[in-house]
């Protein structure tokens, strides 16, 4: 056949290469990134931080979340053995309703996950019984333990 009467897939002088990169540069995502805390941004830098590489690390050990938590427990014991004068500040009394709050999130987050490990424990006492009676052994050591 000659290609005159060939059938061709690209228009004459067509680069099917060139076509084919146009092509993914309008569909194809530029930028393939998938957020883990999907709403949340930690923008360390000189900009906000006088040692940006040194608070990075610090969250690598102790996340923002564990400090608040380390400092509003502290804070909890000093209100406690504070004068009734202080304790009946608004700006006291607003902090001890956030912390009762926050530790009752923290309650029923425990409770969903413990409620989950029964559901686990569950399948793998139907599905791998030695691995299920593994994992009661050690649970009970725990229990007893406490």
């Amino acid at each position: 056949m000659s290609d005159s009467t060939s059938t061709r897939l690209w228009p004459a002088g067509t680069d099917p290469a060139a076509w084919m990169r146009s092509w993914s540069q309008a569909f194809a995502p530029q930028n393939l990134v998938q957020p883990i805390l999907p709403g949340w941004t930690f923008n360390i830098n000189s900009h906000n931080s006088s040692a940006p590489q040194t608070e990075a690390d610090v969250l690598q050990r102790h996340s923002y979340g564990r400090q608040l938590g380390r400092i509003a427990d502290a804070l909890a014991v000093l209100v406690a053995a504070a004068p009734a004068k202080v304790r009946a500040d608004e700006a006291v009394d607003k902090f001890v309703d956030m912390k009762d709050e926050i530790d009752a999130v923290k309650r029923q987050s425990a409770l969903a996950r413990v409620e989950r490990l029964r559901g686990d424990l569950d399948l793998l006492k139907q599905t791998d019984r030695a691995e299920f009676d593994r994992l009661v052994k050690a649970l009970r050591q725990i229990v007893d333990a406490a």
